[in-house]
């Protein structure tokens, strides 16, 4: 039988990412200025993560650096699927993650967006997974779709991406996230940010 069938996803959950030009030519100044950070401040502060460094929030127009300042904001001054009469209020922390060092699943309250700027990123330390917000109310669902349909449409109860070096990814603040042990022999950093969109109109 022909059922001339369709599917139709509404209501998604976006995911932008954002790929950094000549990311090489600022890679070893951020690590250098991040393990500087820490070095001033060794406590940092605990959130999210277990173990590993995170340090204290600012907003990006005090980041110290001014490589990581200039990367964020041109980056997100071309963010093309935000309207043009709407400014972003930035605020970010440095994460330094150790072997052995995770992330629990939390989420950002009072900010629209969140990303992160992986900075370095050695194989296997850790991917950023994101839990569907639907799980609880669509376990059933989701469980019984075929594997080619949870492909084709992305309905997942969760979905991970690998960090890649000099790549931001941009997510909705509210959509809960974990980012998985590092199994790596070396340090994962990162710089996170959350973003309040205001629009001026």
């Amino acid at each position: 039988m022909d059922l001339n069938y369709k599917v139709v996803n509404i209501f998604p959950s976006s995911i932008h990412s954002l790929g950094i030009n000549n990311f090489d030519d600022y890679k070893d100044q951020l690590i250098q200025e991040t393990y500087q950070e820490r070095d001033e401040d060794l406590i940092g502060r605990k959130i999210s993560n277990r173990g590993g460094w995170q340090s204290n929030q600012i907003n990006i127009q005090e980041c110290k650096s001014k490589t990581l300042k200039k990367i964020i904001i041109d980056s997100l001054s071309g963010f093309t699927p935000i309207s043009e009469n709407v400014s972003m209020v930035i605020e970010g922390w440095k994460n330094i993650n150790a072997p052995g060092d995770f992330n629990v699943k939390h989420d950002h309250p009072r900010s629209n967006l969140s990303g992160v700027l992986w900075i370095k990123t050695p194989k296997n330390s850790g991917n950023l997974v994101f839990t569907s917000p639907q799980l609880f109310n669509k376990f059933q669902e989701l469980y019984n779709y075929t594997d080619e349909f949870k492909y084709d449409t992305k309905s997942y109860m969760t979905y991970y991406f690998t960090p890649t070096e000099g790549r931001i990814l941009l997510f909705p603040s509210s959509l809960e996230h974990e980012v998985e042990e590092n199994k790596s022999d070396e340090d994962r950093i990162s710089y996170s940010f959350n973003i309040k969109l205001i629009n001026e109109e």
